[in-house]
């Protein structure tokens, strides 16, 4: 550490923290691990070094003393869209530490950007359009915003970074969410909007500017806002935050951020503490976590699976409750795999099943607190799945930066115990999908093509109509359609069947082999807006499982029967 760096970090040390938040504990514990980096372990008999494991190996470790300044919190990371470099950016009382991960056995500490003000427990941290964003509980800090860039130009690591700009029209906030797509940052746990979202237009990182406020429903911990595209017809496209609000599940659209408007507020049985959730990639499903259930009913790590398929109306289809005795902390989601930080059980991996079910299996874990489960707030603090490269980095409040690789496939779908392509069957050798009990997938094949709209090459779908789609499945000098039992057909994720008996035509592409064309009622196929293709699954009469897709382009409802009108596309 230079001199520059060991002087501030003495400074902020000596500074004293603001009381313990109502909303959230305050952290437990000293810091663990020495002040040097720890090398790779590969996870073996159950251990990678002195830390339990399953399926996920440990690349490195810095622990808080690395550092210098004091126990960690959150997480988050970025990649360098020019070179690929992948950045850990990691909370820590006095300021945020970055990371060079890009070589995850050899990590590099690039240097500090101190907190704004004083030091604090609580930081959280995002990216976009190649800047840090960055607030904290302590007093005044408002909004860090850090130009990346600077990280390609540290020449002798670690440095003293400094802020490019700063937004300073709310002084603390517990955390942060950024959609994307819209260049809006939501702080929330403010004392401005009632705690609410304090919406900031960031498209312009260095000139940020007040967007709006929502307020109506009080005081909301963390948020996750998105341009939806899930199957809600009514709400497609607009911009909607999924609240967590302290006792409910708030969904807020803010799609004109002068009057935004609650869709809903739904509370649960036994709630203590709605923390923090996020959205499954098809936006049918949102995965919360309750910080302090567990230690008000005395159970252990619980994860709520809340069917979001209506807005207006979302409901809890069931929970997954781990063998571990832990409380859950923060989750994310990457394709159909849930991360989750669970405090004093660490890093913990879900596969989903049939999510209208709530099936959830664990598939992998690194536990980052050796020293014994329970309900306490040490441990791991946060989790960055996203990368890439497929390395997943972890914040342990008392022990610091985890890089960590799990293996997904350890776990073959056709014997994880879930009912991986909702197809009611379940594993070898019950699913005939799966082969054998090592199939990588329990998905359906997908060797054979289909058609949507036979004849049209634009495959133009409204979800939304009332008519029916036709989708032909193609025969082939290797796929003879009559083996198709035209009683398996079903369509998209809702698995529509067809709305009369199929019927068989000559050549509907061409080629000399006859077709088998049948029509779907749209609304029932599930498809949403923004969907690229549309899918058709089916048995042939031996059962075997088949599965194509083609592609499609959603289009909007301007109106029946012109040109590209969606139900002129819709027989």
């Amino acid at each position: 550490m230079t001199g520059r760096l060991l002087a501030l970090a003495l400074l902020m040390l000596v500074w004293v923290p603001g009381l313990a938040l109502a909303h959230d504990k305050e952290v437990e514990g000293e810091e663990e691990g020495g002040v040097e980096p720890q090398p790779q372990a590969v996870c073996d008999g159950g251990r990678a070094e002195s830390f339990p494991c399953w399926n996920v190996d440990l690349l490195a470790w810095l622990p808080p003393g690395v550092f210098g300044l004091g126990l960690a919190n959150d997480i988050w990371g970025w990649t360098d869209p020019g070179s690929g470099r992948e950045i850990a950016m990691i909370g820590l009382r006095s300021g945020t530490a970055f990371v060079d991960v890009s070589h995850p056995e050899e990590p590099v500490y690039l240097g500090l950007l101190p907190t704004q003000t004083a030091a604090s427990s609580w930081r959280d941290i995002k990216s976009y359009a190649g800047f840090a964003f960055i607030v904290s509980e302590a007093g005044n800090h408002g909004l860090q915003i850090f130009d990346l860039d600077a990280l390609s130009h540290v020449a002798s690591p670690p440095v003293l970074f400094a802020p490019t700009a700063h937004y300073g029209a709310f002084g603390n906030s517990h955390n942060l969410a950024i959609d994307e797509e819209t260049g809006t940052a939501f702080a929330v746990g403010t004392r401005t909007c009632r705690g609410g979202l304090h919406m900031v237009d960031v498209t312009r990182p260095l000139e940020p500017r007040f967007a709006g406020c929502f307020s109506d429903d009080g005081y909301t911990h963390d948020a996750q806002c998105v341009v939806y595209h899930g199957p809600d017809a009514e709400h497609a496209n607009r911009e909607i935050c999924f609240n967590s609000n302290e006792d409910t599940l708030t969904i807020v659209d803010v799609t004109s951020k002068d009057a935004p408007f609650m869709l809903s507020r739904t509370g649960y049985p036994d709630s203590a503490y709605t923390h923090q959730g996020w959205l499954s990639e098809d936006h049918r499903t949102f995965f919360l976590g309750d910080e302090l259930d567990e230690v008000h009913d005395n159970h252990n790590a619980r994860t709520y699976v809340w069917d979001v398929t209506d807005l207006d109306a979302p409901f809890i289809a069931g929970d997954f409750t781990s063998s571990q005795r832990s409380i859950d902390h923060n989750l994310y989601v990457v394709g159909n795999h849930v991360f989750e930080a669970n405090y004093r059980t660490g890093l913990r991996v879900l596969r989903m099943g049939d999510l209208s079910r709530a099936e959830l299996t664990e598939v992998a874990f690194f536990d980052t607190y050796p020293d014994g489960n329970g309900l306490s707030f040490s441990g791991a603090w946060g989790v960055y799945p996203f990368f890439e490269s497929g390395i997943v980095v972890v914040s342990d409040i008392n022990r610091g930066l985890f890089v960590l690789r799990p293996d997904l496939g350890a776990v073959p779908e056709c014997s994880d115990g879930v009912d991986n392509d909702s197809d009611g069957l379940t594993d070898h050798p019950d699913d005939p999908s799966c082969a054998d009990a090592d199939g990588a997938s329990e998905r359906p094949r997908s060797d054979v093509a289909i058609d949507v709209l036979p004849g049209s090459r634009r495959n133009a779908v409204n979800p939304s109509s009332q008519g029916v789609l036709p989708v032909a499945v193609l025969g082939s000098a290797s796929f003879d359609v009559g083996r198709v039992d035209p009683e398996t057909l079903r369509l998209g994720p809702g698995q529509a069947a067809p709305r009369a008996a199929p019927r068989t035509l000559r050549d509907v592409d061409g080629d000399g082999h006859p077709d088998l064309l049948a029509h779907y009622p749209l609304r029932e196929a599930g498809l949403a807006p923004g969907d690229p293709s549309a899918c058709l699954s089916w048995e042939t009469r031996d059962g075997t499982a088949y599965r194509g897709c083609d592609p499609i382009r959603s289009v909007p409802n301007p109106g029946r029967g012109r040109g590209d009108a969606p139900d002129a596309a819709a027989d």
